[in-house]
């Protein structure tokens, strides 16, 4: 069972990450959990991406230019449903954690499989990842976002 503290990043429109206990063992965790409907928004976004692709290509064909950029947005669309699976997401980390293991300077946190699911990925939590995230999403330090 876990217990979240509060959220810690950002919202994005597909997730949210909080900082939470586990009640078996009082460890600190990150919970990254799946909004809901994420697939609904991410297949509306990349309608309208590939709809203005095909534009681009007109436009493009006209400029005698040979690129397809609805090719290139459907590559992307298929990238994107993949993140969208955070048990796949946790074994990737796994993965990467076994073959970087010997490298000193990589640091993959520590996944709970056991806690994971296609909606909800559960990881070690680590301070410096709360310094990374407000690097990259500046946010009040007050409400820490």
């Amino acid at each position: 069972t876990i217990i979240p503290k509060r959220q810690y990043f950002p919202p994005s429109k597909c997730q949210k990450v909080y900082k939470a206990r586990l009640i078996s063992n009082g460890e600190t965790v990150a919970l990254k959990i799946q909004r809901p409907k994420c697939e609904d928004v991410i297949a509306l976004d990349l309608y309208v991406l590939r709809w203005w692709s095909g534009v681009a290509n007109f436009i493009t064909e006209l400029l005698n230019r040979d690129i397809n950029l609805q090719s290139i947005i459907d590559d992307f669309g298929e990238l994107i449903y993949r993140e969208l699976d955070y048990e796949a997401e946790a074994a990737n980390a796994q993965r990467f954690s076994e073959l970087y293991a010997s490298v000193p300077d990589v640091f993959v946190p520590k996944i709970y499989s056991e806690m994971t699911t296609q909606k909800v990925l559960t990881m070690e939590w680590y301070a410096f990842l709360l310094f990374l995230f407000q690097c990259l999403y500046p946010c009040s330090t007050e409400t820490l976002c």
